[in-house]
């Protein structure tokens, strides 16, 4: 019989998915530049008088900008809500105190870990050994940051 061949992924997407870590900082970047663009193309377009005022050319490009920028964020807001999702979970979990809980929902805190990158695999790994919980193996060469350094933020970068 023969086997199925899947067709392995070309080289951006293969770099794509290397780069995990910063799935989340370029989704948001990603969302404020689509929602600029879309808006400041719709506040241009209806609520001054650039229409009377500016030439064709301009005119052209302010509504490439508005459907051009909707159709961006109607992508990539999806996944940046999805991301921002999950570093809303784990802020929680970190923010708790209870060692029965944070074992309850340690499943949940390492994939939302896993996803945003070592930055929050760090800062579980502290919450875990600051409550006793055993560390697992993947996250054993991250180093702990200082309580003071900002969520998300990394000595590492």
């Amino acid at each position: 019989m023969a086997r199925r061949s899947t067709k392995s992924p070309n080289p951006i997407k293969k770099w794509w998915r290397s780069k995990h870590e910063f799935h989340f900082q370029a989704y948001t970047w990603m969302t404020i530049l689509s929602l600029g663009i879309a808006l400041f193309s719709f506040i241009q377009l209806f609520f001054l008088d650039y229409a009377q005022e500016a030439s064709d050319r301009m005119i052209t490009l302010t509504w490439i900008g508005l459907i051009g920028g909707s159709i961006a964020l109607f992508f990539v807001a999806p996944e940046f809500f999805y991301f921002y999702d999950k570093k809303q979970t784990l802020s929680e979990i970190l923010e708790l105190d209870s060692r029965a809980e944070v074992m309850r929902r340690s499943k949940d805190a390492e994939r939302a870990a896993d996803l945003l990158g070592k930055s929050f695999q760090s800062r579980l790994k502290g919450l875990y050994e600051r409550l006793g919980i055993k560390v697992p193996k993947r996250y054993s060469k991250l180093s702990v940051p200082s309580d003071d350094a900002p969520m998300g933020s990394s000595e590492e970068e």
